[in-house]
């Protein structure tokens, strides 16, 4: 699908002369794009590890594991513990099953947040990797003015830092956006007088730090890494010009305040998907770490969920479902029993769900024991085979980047990508 956007042809293409590839980034990601047509991509990322037996994995009646209430539903092939306590769970999969996998199982070898969303993002255990959103937006949308648009705080960029923007949790949209948010003080309701710069100081200072970006290439910047630091900085003064740009074409983006509100993500995130802005987005959810109180996993569920039916509909509108994959995950699980404190600690294996753009829904790839250990498989099939393998973060990441269009072999040399999504 051919996106418009509300760019001249000439800012496009100096956009995408800035991102020269092979001026300013690693030799591996010089040409990483396979023969599929592209996808963007969409991803939810649900912070703190959610509880799996709550609807993705369920295990009622276990003595193993300690279930929430619920009965179990099929929806189409996708078997779904449903409770008068979580509608929305059962309303999304009552209108979606038939568009939405699961996947099962997924191993990621850690107990600690940090270095469990570094394997779920970036398939890996290095924080220097670009995760799989950067990766898909360097490979088909560098030439965005955001190719990578971050609307959470744990996005990982590694080289790829100069292609991202970050709106993160200190709502950097509306400081770039809004000059009275830029020039105000801390607990003020409006700009200071005497900060807001007029036309001719913003000259003077984009002179300033052109001139100085260039002294700084000419004394330290000729090669290697400081060369690809200055390119990056100089790229970001342009893309922060675009970005204005696409703002005032798409009118009350810069007015909005910041908020964890995954609803008000999602409209940012369609709107500059529509408009040609970017082609990955990250949203985020927060609140998923239940070690004292395992029954807040209801009310993250119904609140993820709904979001999800709303975020379903705006891309059905706008048209998009087919040319994005929506991709929603956790960095862990819950342990199969409740802690004395009624809560649930850190679990090594999570499940994601993967949504549009083609994908044969209605099915569950992977699999869990009895006490929620992940079980081998055939990474060909997705079914469960005593003679496969553990689904390791890395065959998911190389699966999804394939599944987007983006060949995974240079990004993860010898890892067998899942191929199971059609």
């Amino acid at each position: 699908m051919t996106r418009k956007s509300p760019f001249s042809r000439r800012e496009l293409l100096r956009t995408g002369a800035a991102v020269a590839a092979a001026a300013t980034l690693p030799s591996w990601l010089g040409s990483a794009t396979a023969q599929t047509k592209p996808k963007n991509l969409v991803i939810v990322f649900n912070a703190g590890g959610w509880d799996t037996s709550y609807a993705l994995d369920p295990k009622p009646g276990s003595t193993i594991v300690d279930s929430p209430p619920g009965t179990l539903e099929r929806f189409a092939e996708i078997p779904v513990l449903v409770d008068a306590s979580r509608p929305k769970v059962r309303a999304f999969f009552e209108r979606h099953a038939a568009r939405t996998l699961l996947i099962n199982g997924v191993q990621v070898r850690s107990f600690i947040h940090t270095d469990c969303t570094k394997r779920i993002l970036t398939g890996t255990p290095s924080d220097s990797n670009p995760d799989f959103g950067a990766i898909a937006a360097f490979e088909h949308g560098r030439e965005l003015p955001v190719p990578y648009l971050v609307l959470g705080n744990s996005a990982l960029s590694g080289p790829l830092a100069s292609i991202t923007g970050r709106a993160g949790t200190t709502n950097q949209i509306a400081a770039l956006l809004s000059p009275e948010a830029a020039y105000s003080d801390p607990g003020s309701n409006g700009p200071s007088p005497g900060l807001e710069p007029t036309a001719a100081e913003e000259s003077l200072a984009r002179r300033y730090l052109e001139a100085s970006t260039e002294r700084l290439r000419a004394t330290r910047g000729l090669y290697g890494s400081n060369a690809r630091q200055v390119d990056a900085f100089k790229k970001s003064l342009e893309r922060a010009r675009l970005f204005r740009d696409f703002a005032a074409s798409q009118p009350g983006l810069s007015k909005r305040e910041y908020t964890p509100d995954i609803e008000v993500q999602m409209e940012i995130a369609v709107t500059a998907l529509r408009g040609g802005l970017c082609h990955s987005v990250l949203l985020q959810t927060s609140g998923w770490d239940t070690h004292d109180d395992n029954t807040e996993q209801t009310e993250r569920h119904e609140s993820l969920f709904g979001a999800l039916s709303t975020l379903v509909d705006k891309l059905d509108q706008e048209r998009l479902s087919d040319s994005t994959l929506l991709v929603v995950l956790s960095e862990m699980g819950r342990t199969p029993k409740l802690n004395a404190g009624g809560g649930k600690d850190h679990w090594p294996v999570t499940s994601a769900l993967v949504f549009g753009a083609g994908v044969r829904g209605g099915r569950v790839l992977g699999a869990t024991d009895d006490s929620l250990g992940a079980l081998s498989l055939n990474l060909g099939s997705g079914t469960a085979d005593p003679n496969g393998r553990q689904l390791q973060t890395g065959n998911l990441v190389a699966g999804l980047l394939e599944y987007v269009g983006v060949d995974p072999a240079p990004h993860f040399p010898e890892v067998e990508p899942l191929r199971a999504f059609t």
